[in-house]
């Protein structure tokens, strides 16, 4: 394979976000139910950076105020994933699956959105019934939607075919790491 081509542009901030996010998903996807707390932390920056970098162009003309104001979002909602557990534990489960669903099948349709998101609510309150079992699909299912979307992003393939499979494949690996290697925890 030729690297040359695989148009890894790291000298703009969105080369280094995409390895942030690879790392962060590689993270997540192996580790996110042993260290639940720091994952929240990490997926709740997520969600706070990219709702607000959605918002902030709206809000303010100024590019460093569009830099500065998702990442201030980040780290509010990161605190609050960090301190309220059960909240962030059926927020990020709805979320992890809702978006997912989304994405994976490029559900554009208004019904079929409110169908994504009725699925991700129901897994949500699952989630909180079922802690550990449903944290680490759902961590495992986060790591690996941001391993997947942006290595396949970095790589410059546009529509690749392939993308739910790959996403499963990785979400299974990392499953099966945190079940074997949280038997002992709670």
């Amino acid at each position: 394979m030729d690297f040359s081509q695989l148009n890894l542009n790291l000298t703009t901030f969105a080369g280094y976000e995409a390895l942030i996010a690879i790392a962060l998903g590689v993270f997540l996807c192996l580790f996110g139910y042993k260290l639940k707390r720091v994952a929240f932390v990490i997926i709740w920056f997520a969600i706070g950076y990219y709702l607000m970098s959605l918002v902030a162009p709206k809000m303010t003309s100024d590019p460093t105020w569009q830099q500065i104001l998702p990442i201030a979002a980040g780290v509010v909602l990161g605190v609050l994933g960090f301190s309220l557990e059960k909240l962030c534990i059926f927020a990020v489960a709805a979320y992890a699956v809702s978006t997912t669903l989304i994405d994976t099948f490029l559900i554009t349709d208004p019904l079929y959105i409110a169908l994504a998101i009725a699925a991700g609510v129901i897994v949500g309150v699952i989630a909180v019934k079922l802690i550990k079992p449903v944290g680490i699909i759902t961590t495992a299912f986060s790591g690996a939607k941001l391993i997947t979307k942006y290595s396949i992003a970095e790589l410059a393939i546009a529509h690749y075919p392939n993308f739910p499979i790959i996403l499963l494949a990785t979400a299974v690996i990392g499953m099966f790491f945190q079940f074997k290697s949280c038997k002992h925890l709670d």
